[in-house]
């Protein structure tokens, strides 16, 4: 190293192969000296010396190394998991209380709208609705009614859902037959209910209709929904379960059913508010017998309009249980049940 002098006063110059050695010596591992070369070069011809660059790098690597072979600081205490769950607890509360004031603002707008309109026989209000409704349910024939309809729809629903799977699985299985009855469901997907029920009630009559109605509203749903998740099943584990020789049965259970499971419930689910719609309608149309339909055609004759309001609060009420029902079915149906059949492989 040279010491000569410059135009930075007292200021020693550095030429490169002792700037390389220096890093040489004292360059980081991993670092390669050449690569810091030009970096370096332009710091100590703007004026740096070499040595407070070495000198800071040996006290980085020093630092380094203290903090390497330093206890490890201490664990932060686990979180106390109260806090969390009463927080969701809160949440959910806030949750029910949003949702319990935005159904009493719509009930106090249906009250007042009946208060300023006041004419029962335009509008009944929650009050008077409710009151119609507590008089029927204290009449003998009120559940012999409501199970009536009840049962009609949940046949009619049931007898779709097995169709419609069975037609699914045979579809999946044989183009041909898919291809055969793809116009079939086109057309009933298409056809306005009005026009099932007047060909049900000429060809069927008034007794069946319910049933029926349901049933051809629904197979549509379930037939569509359950032969796209029968074809969502990964061709990658349908290989897989015959190079392993799984039987039939498990390949069903433990590839097909939980690939068309999600299928199935959102059909289902669909089906049962379309299925009472439809089934309702039915019987006011064909004035069933004992039936839902036919108290609300009766009320709407003599213009009862909160026995009319009753009634179909008893539909909303019924449809909401008979879904909950199905859709705690599907989800044990959907559950893993792992070793029911032996081992997927």
């Amino acid at each position: 190293m040279a010491g000569t002098g410059g135009s930075r006063g007292h200021q020693l110059a550095w030429s490169d192969a002792e700037l390389l050695a220096l890093m040489r010596e004292h360059a980081p591992a991993g670092v390669v000296p050449e690569a810091m070369l030009p970096m370096v070069r332009e710091l100590v011809d703007g004026g740096a010396d070499p040595r407070t660059l070495v000198a800071a790098i040996e006290a980085s690597r020093t630092a380094e190394a203290g903090r390497d072979i330093a206890a490890p600081p201490p664990l932060a205490p686990a979180a106390d998991p109260a806090p969390a769950a009463g927080t969701r607890r809160r949440r959910g509360w806030r949750r029910i209380a949003w949702r319990s004031a935005i159904v009493l603002f719509w009930l106090s707008v249906w009250e007042v709208a009946d208060r300023l309109i006041d004419n029962r026989l335009l509008l009944a209000g929650p009050i008077r609705t409710l009151q119609a409704l507590a008089e029927q349910i204290l009449l003998p024939e009120f559940w012999a009614i409501s199970g009536a309809s009840l049962g009609r729809i949940a046949l009619g629903f049931a007898a779709a859902l097995v169709f419609g799977i069975l037609l699914a699985l045979l579809a999946h299985r044989a183009a041909w037959f898919r291809e055969l009855i793809a116009p079939v469901m086109s057309v009933a997907k298409t056809v306005p209910v009005v026009s099932f029920i007047i060909m049900l009630l000429i060809w069927l009559g008034g007794q069946a209709l319910t049933s029926w109605l349901a049933f051809l509203i629904v197979v549509p749903l379930v037939y569509t929904s359950m032969l796209a998740g029968l074809g969502a099943v990964g061709r990658l584990e349908l290989e897989r379960a015959e190079v392993y020789r799984v039987s039939r049965l498990k390949r069903f259970w433990y590839l097909s059913r939980p690939a068309f499971m999600p299928f199935l419930t959102s059909a289902c689910r669909v089906g049962v508010g379309m299925s009472w719609r439809a089934g309702i309608m039915a019987e006011v149309f064909a004035a069933t017998t004992q039936s839902i339909g036919r108290e609300m055609f009766t009320a709407k004759t003599f213009l009862d309009t909160p026995t009319l309001f009753a009634w179909t609060v008893v539909v909303m009420l019924l449809s909401v249980a008979f879904e909950r029902l199905v859709m705690l079915l599907l989800r044990f149906l959907s559950r893993p049940f792992g070793g029911l059949l032996g081992s997927a492989s």
